[in-house]
């Protein structure tokens, strides 16, 4: 049926300005033009960042027979957001810094480093090495463009796709005397036994 007109998010107080908005399966996330993101809606697979938690929603009785429930705003991260984007039941960032930073459903490893079925809050993601231009977020994948222009980013881009537990010690020496810190980070875990999928 849909609402006969827009709502205002509740609690959402009138002095932040917004910058972004994003919107997935049954949550929405806001960057605002100081960097921070909020989130609010349902977060059963860890969408909304903020631990294990089925959402944030206030019971309002409207009547004996009408029960409706409003949702309320949560602070995800206080500083450095540039951009969100929302798949399904994932949420994904941009910071200041350069780093995307992933939570949510990640049973495709869509959403984080680690293998797990929820990332319940937001870590940081490996996935790329050059800077990010743009991020999206699907239904059980993530995509990442990024400006790997010059020589050394198409060569880093290169190796990273050869690097392998055998070989991750030298390759991360060599990155790491070169100033290549993405493949710095993708040899370090790979070092430690971690797997890696791309959703």
């Amino acid at each position: 049926m849909g609402c006969p007109h827009p709502d205002p998010v509740p609690h959402f107080p009138p002095s932040i300005i917004v910058k972004h908005v994003a919107s997935g399966s049954v949550h929405t996330c806001v960057v605002t033009t100081k960097g921070a993101i909020y989130a609010w809606g349902g977060g059963q697979a860890g969408q909304l960042g903020v631990g294990p938690q089925t959402g944030y929603f206030s019971l309002t009785v409207a009547s004996d027979s009408v029960t409706m429930f409003r949702n309320m705003l949560v602070l995800v991260l206080l500083y450095g957001v540039k951009q969100v984007v929302c798949g399904h039941s994932h949420t994904l960032v941009t910071t200041q810094d350069g780093r995307i930073h992933g939570w949510g459903y990640n049973s495709y490893g869509q959403a984080a480093n680690q293998k797990c079925t929820y990332a319940w809050y937001p870590s940081p993601i490996d996935w790329c090495v050059g800077e990010v231009r743009k991020l999206v977020a699907g239904g059980g994948h993530s995509a990442v463009l990024t400006d790997a222009c010059s020589l050394k980013e198409l060569y880093e881009f290169r190796i990273a796709g050869t690097v392998t537990p055998w070989n991750a010690s030298m390759i991360e020496d060599v990155a790491y005397r070169t100033g290549s810190d993405a493949l710095v980070r993708l040899c370090e875990r790979l070092r430690g036994g971690h797997e890696f999928c791309y959703g």
